[in-house]
């Protein structure tokens, strides 16, 4: 199945247009499709810092078999998410940091982690490991140090947005904020390892300006 745009923003009943705006520059901007491609096909799937939904619904739409759940702090941008009529789909408006994460197939994770600190990235990755199934993932997407002139560009759109225009007020001020986050691919591998992931690290930056890099951190057996 491949959903559409279009599709994904009709599901809103309302939308205001700051809203809608939103969710179509972060669809041009980030390869959502990619990434949900990589998405187990069944089981609960959890999506951290889910914003409006636009991914999570994404999520919901390619494959019934999941059973998704988008958690995020904004109340207001829940809110619209719950407008969202899909069987297998809900949103709870909480902190993705003491959410009570349940039993999951996969956790997908889409630029949010630089916003958190790194002890409460760690922390959130071992609450996650221990939900997970003996096969589950985590799919974390973030953004990598090469090439250099992605990178200035992120910095810069994310200095705009997060400092200027304050556009994730919610998590900076919950979680102590001004400041970035960012892990290099190396120090990413080496966490999940150490929380007992084995992981692959996949490039997903053809065709955008931002350096996208995905990880994908599946529980290994005991």
């Amino acid at each position: 199945m491949t959903t559409t745009l279009r599709q994904l923003l009709t599901a809103y009943p309302t939308l205001s247009t700051s809203d809608r705006l939103h969710m179509i520059v972060r669809w041009r901007v980030c390869p959502m499709p990619l990434i949900a491609s990589y998405a187990p096909q069944t089981g609960v799937i959890v999506d951290l810092g889910c914003g409006h939904g636009l991914f999570t619904q994404l999520l919901a739409r390619e494959a019934t078999g999941r059973q998704v759940i988008g958690i995020d702090l904004d109340a207001h941008k829940i809110a619209v998410a719950q407008a969202i009529a899909l069987p297998n789909l809900r949103f709870l408006a909480e902190d993705i940091v003491t959410a009570d994460v349940p039993p999951v197939q996969a956790v997908t994770i889409l630029d949010v982690f630089y916003l958190i600190p790194y002890a409460l990235q760690e922390h959130l990755l071992s609450v996650c490991a221990a939900k997970l199934a003996p096969d589950g993932a985590i799919l974390l997407k973030d953004m990598g140090e090469s090439p250099r002139w992605k990178v200035a560009l992120n910095w810069l759109e994310e200095t705009l947005a997060v400092r200027v225009i304050g556009l994730t007020d919610h998590i900076q001020k919950e979680q102590g904020g001004g400041r970035f986050y960012f892990r290099t691919r190396q120090a990413w591998h080496d966490l999940f390892t150490r929380l007992g992931f084995a992981v692959e690290t996949v490039r997903i930056d053809r065709g955008y300006y931002h350096p996208h890099t995905l990880f994908i951190a599946r529980k290994q057996s005991i």
